[in-house]
């Protein structure tokens, strides 16, 4: 019975591995729409920050964000993008998901920093380096 339940019940580790499979999938055209699944600015606020520029958004603000992250992270939308390293933290209610895509010719980091509010991790700041 054990054995059964615990393949019933999802860790927050394993809810995790399942944002990184979302944000660095096979179908690069799915990447963007994987880290938008687990944003809502009106449950918790989130800071975008890219190309030297640090935005906020909040309750009402859900696509000026949607926006703003797709161009952020519009180089991920290539077929030559893959995941070249990962890392994954978590500490209580606070995770940090740090993920490097690329090619032959590019590089992006990006340092996902989630909260975990109502049974699940959302984004409350992107940092694309």
């Amino acid at each position: 019975m054990a054995v059964a339940a615990d393949a019933l019940v999802t860790t927050e580790r394993e809810e995790l591995d399942g944002f990184l499979d979302d944000v660095t999938r096979d179908k690069p055209d799915a990447r963007i729409d994987g880290a938008l699944g687990y944003v809502n600015p009106s449950v918790a606020p989130v800071k975008l920050s890219a190309e030297g520029a640090l935005r906020e958004f909040a309750a009402g603000d859900s696509r000026a964000l949607a926006d703003a992250v797709r161009g952020a992270l519009g180089v991920f939308d290539s077929n030559d993008q893959n995941l070249l390293q990962h890392a994954v933290r978590v500490d209580g209610n606070h995770a940090t998901v740090t993920t490097r895509m690329g090619d032959s010719g590019y590089e992006q980091t990006v340092i996902y920093d989630l909260v975990r509010k109502d049974e699940r991790w959302l984004v409350r700041a992107m940092r694309v380096l």
